[in-house]
Order: C-alpha cells, then structure tokens, then sequence
C-alpha cells in the first residue's frame, strides 16, 4: 500500500473499515503524536478502552505479550487496538524483530496495530531512515498503510498558526506567522507552546515581531543564521550579545559555534548561486533542504548580495579552526566561551 498522508487516512476511516497496521514516523514529532493520539481515538473511543486497548513500548518489548494482544477477541467492541510506541529496529535483535514481522504479517481481522515513534530517532540523516527502520517501513507498507510527517515549510504553517490564534481572538500578519515557525524551525510541538504563550499575552490584539523577539524562546539553530549574517557585516554590539544570552541559556560553546558554521555554509552556496546565476531553488535541489530549512536559502540570499565570496571563506576558516581547537584542547565552559568569542572578534576584524 502507498505511503498515504494524515488527512487520507482520516478521510478512509470514514467510509471504509480501518487497516490492520498503521505505521506513523516522522521528524514533526509534534504534528505525529498529535494525529496518533486522534487515530487511537477513532480506533478505539474511550468507552471501549478498558477491555480492548492495549499499550506497548518498543524500548522495553515482550514480544509474546504484544502476540497476545493481538490476538485478543473483542470485548463489545468492533475491534482491539494495539499501539507500540518508540519502536527502533536498529535497538531490536534480530529473533524479536522477525518475531515481530511474522506477528504483523498475520493479524487476525478483528485487530488493529499502531506503531509510532515520537521519543525516538529513526533517522540516519535530516532526510533518509536508517536501513533496519527503512526496511521495516517497506514491510508495513507491504501490510498496512504508513504516514510520514516530515517538516513542512514556514509558508504552509502559517496559515495554521493565523487559524490557531484567531481561536484564541488574536490576528497575526502572515509575515510574522512565517517568522514565528522560523523561530521555532517549523517544529509543531515548539510552535504549539509559543503560541499559547504569545496569545495569553496579546490579550486579543495583533501578535507582531517584537512580540515575538520578546517572548519566543528560538532555538539555537535559528539563531545561526543571525549570528552569521552579523559577523559578516562586522556588528559587533548584536554578535556578542546574542552569544553571551546563549551561553546564559547554558548552550555550550560547541553547539554555537557548530550552528553558525552551518549557517555560514547556507550563506556561501548562496553567494556561489548568485555569482554563477543560479536560484533559490537550485540550490535547495542540489544540497538537499529539508522542507523546514527551505527558508534559510531564501534568507541566504536576501542577505548575501554584498558579500564578497572570499570573505565568506576567510570566515568560515576562521570557525573551522576554531572547532578544531575546541575539540583538542581541555579548557572549562567559561573558557570555551572565550575561545568562540575569539574567533567572532578575528572574523569581524577581517577587512
């Protein structure tokens, strides 16, 4: 069976009996346990619960209890739900893993199974399972239906987020809607908790960017590209600032260090782009963005016009040096922040 999306299966469920294995995987953790949690409902109303839902961890499986629930009878229900969730065959041995292949591939009619991970990695990369978890995902597809929930970009969320808060009696441009997921890298769950915090404060008014400046807790990633862009254009007042918050954040100087050579990475294909004539689509082909990382190109791109590429590249040798020295060197937390704020101060120097 084809890869279906959430909203195909919830439109199935309507004319159609359920499926005997669903298996939801995804980035979007949030916008998974969400729809998981929807599905086991439909499956399985809360009246029915006591009797014919059963629950498993895949941290912790006994492989013979999960066959045994599976293979319950009904009690005055139409069917018995079974969910597993965190499943990782990359942790599961080889016997418990066949074992459970054969459970699924042999459902009785009167069983529905749910496999979700929302506490687990299952990828190799921002974009590819692992082998062991690829294939198992072929083998539910051979056997049931599977869903994906990968990242969607800040231009699909937007909208969500206006919905969401117009609920709570606020409005917000689609401008900052945008600029909300960016912050929170177009994860659901983040955005979720900005949103309840942001609406709460507004009190029923417009939420616009200084609102969100102030109040969004943005995850160190999104915070690459400014720093990057900043050190750039040699702002040293904004550059200094936002690593000294970060470290007050208790992020290591590691982690910042790391996330600014990425986005300056993002800046430098931009500005190869622009020289050779190449688009913003181009180059989110050729290096393989992430549906939640497609903006970073557009920013890459509104920014870097002025920069020459060999001061990008001085740059980023100036940071890959220094991420050699933080990885050989024995110095404490505090030490290591000057290490960073070093090689902030050299890049910005750089004429």
């Amino acid at each position: 069976m084809p890869v279906m999306t959430a909203a195909d299966i919830t439109k199935k469920l309507r004319t159609e009996p359920p499926a005997r294995l669903y298996y939801l995987y995804g980035q979007d953790t949030g916008a998974l346990e969400s729809f998981a949690a929807s599905l086991i409902n439909k499956l399985c109303p809360k009246q029915d619960r006591t009797m014919n839902l059963h629950r498993f961890d895949g941290s912790s499986l006994d492989v013979n209890a999960f066959y045994e629930a599976c293979e319950m009878l009904p009690m005055f229900a139409r069917s018995v739900v079974v969910t597993l969730n965190d499943l990782n065959m990359d942790s599961l041995n080889k016997t418990a893993g066949d074992r459970l292949r054969s459970i699924l591939s042999d459902l009785p009619e009167t069983t529905t199974v749910v496999i979700y991970s929302t506490g687990v990695d299952l990828y190799k990369n921002k974009r590819s399972l692992t082998d062991k978890n690829k294939r198992f995902a072929d083998f539910c597809a051979k056997n049931g239906v599977i869903c994906e929930f990968p990242f969607k970009r800040a231009s699909d969320l937007a909208k969500n987020i206006a919905a969401a808060l117009e609920k709570e009696g606020c409005t917000i441009s689609r401008r900052n809607a945008e600029y909300l997921a960016e912050c929170c890298l177009c994860e659901t769950a983040a955005i979720k908790q900005e949103l309840v915090k942001l609406s709460s404060y507004a009190q029923g008014r417009e939420i616009t960017r200084e609102d969100i400046d102030a109040l969004v807790i943005r995850k160190v990633e999104s915070d690459g590209f400014t720093l990057a862009s900043n050190i750039l254009r040699s702002n040293a007042v904004l550059v200094f600032n936002r690593i000294r918050e970060l470290a007050d954040q208790n992020y290591e100087a590691f982690e910042i260090l790391g996330t600014i050579s990425f986005s300056l990475n993002d800046l430098y294909r931009a500005r190869l782009a622009i020289s050779s004539g190449r688009s913003q689509a181009d180059v989110a082909a050729d290096f393989k963005y992430p549906k939640n990382r497609e903006f970073a190109v557009r920013n890459a791109f509104n920014e870097i016009q002025n920069i020459t590429p060999v001061r990008i590249r001085k740059v980023i040798k100036i940071f890959s040096d220094t991420d050699l020295r933080l990885k050989t060197r024995s110095g404490g937390r505090r030490s290591d922040m000057l290490v960073l704020e070093e090689a902030a101060a050299k890049a910005m120097a750089l004429r």
